[in-house]
C-alpha cells in the first residue's frame, strides 16, 4: 500500500506539477494525525511493568538508543561519506527503534511479546528525550542545524501529540479504529511526500541502491549483536528473539515529521525515510521465516 502511495504520488508530480505546492500543504498535519494515532496505542501507564525485569529492560535500552545510534553513525560515514544528505537520512531511519510493527514480528518469531510491550513505552519517552540530544552531537555535524528549531519541531510532533493521546485515552480508552486511521493518514502522507518531491525522487533513481546496503548491514548487525548479548545473559530463546525484534526494527513514526520540518532544503533526507521500511520489512519476515523454519523440526519431536 505505502509503494502503491509512492508510486502515484511522483505520478501526479510529473503530470501536474503545478499542484505539487499546495499537496504540501497536507503533509503536517497528515503527519501530526499519524503521531497521534501511535501514541494514542501506547499506555504510558505501563511504565512501571517494564522495571519488573529489570536486566531486559536496561538491554533493549543499551542496545537501542546506544549500540544502534553509533553504529548507524560508523555506517553512514564508511559506506556514505561523500554525501551529507543520505548520510543525515540514513542516520535518522537507523537512530531510533520501532513504536509498533516490532510486536507483530516477535509474535511471528514465537518470541516474548508481554516483555517487548512492555518495554514500549520506555522506547518512546526514551527517543522523545534522546533525539535533541542524537540530532546536536551528529547530525549537526554533518548538516547545520538550530537547536531551536529542533525544540519547537519535538513540541510540535512529539510533545503535543504525545499528551493529547494520554488524555483520549484517559477519557475514551484504546480505540482500535485508530490504528488504521492512523495508517491511511501514512500512506497519505507518503502519497504528498511524493506529490511534492517526486521530482526529486526521479532525479535521484540510485537512492535506493546507495541506501539498501548500509541498512541491510545495520540489520545484521543489529542481530548478530543482540544474540551475542542474549547469550552473555543467558536469556531464555522467547526473551533472545525478542530481544533481536526491538534491535533490528527501526525508523520510529516521530523521525519522518522531524526530517520534513528540520531539512526543508533536503527533501532527500525525508524520502530516505520511505526506503528504509521497504528494506527493512522483507527482511524481518526473512528472518520471521527462518526462525520458523529452524524450530519447525522441534515441533512434534519426542520429549526425552
Amino acid at each position: 500500500m505505502l509503494l502503491g502511495a509512492a508510486g502515484m504520488g511522483a505520478f501526479v508530480s510529473w503530470e501536474w506539477p503545478s499542484g505539487a505546492s499546495t499537496v504540501a500543504r497536507a503533509i503536517t498535519p497528515l503527519l501530526v494525525g499519524v503521531l497521534f494515532t501511535v501514541f494514542a496505542r501506547v499506555s504510558l501507564g505501563q511504565l512501571r511493568e517494564a522495571a519488573r525485569d529489570g536486566p531486559y529492560m536496561l538491554t533493549v535500552i543499551g542496545l537501542n538508543f546506544g549500540s544502534a545510534p553509533v553504529l548507524a553513525v560508523l555506517l553512514g560515514s564508511l559506506l556514505l561519506p561523500d554525501v551529507p544528505e543520505l548520510r543525515v537520512g540514513l542516520f535518522l531511519a537507523l537512530l531510533t527503534p520501532c513504536t509498533d510493527w516490532y510486536l507483530i514480528f516477535t509474535h511471528l518469531v514465537g518470541g516474548d511479546v508481554a516483555r517487548n510491550l512492555a518495554v514500549l513505552p520506555w522506547n518512546l519517552v526514551l527517543q522523545v528525550a534522546l533525539l535533541p540530544v542524537y540530532l546536536w552531537l551528529f547530525t549537526s555535524a554533518w548538516l547545520p542545524l538550530d537547536m531551536g528549531e529542533i525544540g519547537r519541531a519535538l513540541l510540535a510532533y512529539a510533545v503535543l501529540p504525545l499528551v493529547a493521546a494520554q488524555l483520549f485515552r484517559w477519557r475514551w480508552g484504546e480505540k482500535p479504529i485508530l490504528a488504521r486511521l492512523g495508517f491511511w493518514a501514512l500512506a497519505l502522507v507518503v502519497f504528498a511526500m511524493f506529490v511534492s518531491h517526486g521530482r526529486i525522487a526521479l532525479a535521484h533513481p540510485t537512492l535506493f541502491l546507495r541506501l539498501a546496503p548500509p541498512f541491510l548491514l545495520f540489520y545484521v548487525l543489529a542481530l548478530a549483536l543482540s544474540q551475542v548479548v542474549a547469550r552473555g545473559l543467558r536469556f531464555p530463546r522467547e526473551r533472545a528473539l525478542a530481544l533481536a525484534c526491538t534491535v533490528m526494527a527501526r525508523n520510529s513514526p516521530l523521525v519522518l515529521p522531524l526530517a520534513v520540518v528540520l531539512f526543508p532544503e533536503h527533501p532527500i533526507i525525508a524520502l530516505s525515510q520511505l526506503v528504509e521500511p521497504v528494506v527493512e520489512i522483507p527482511t524481518l519476515i526473512l528472518f520471521s521465516a527462518a526462525v520458523r523454519q529452524w524450530a519447525a523440526p522441534e515441533v512434534g519431536a519426542p520429549r526425552a
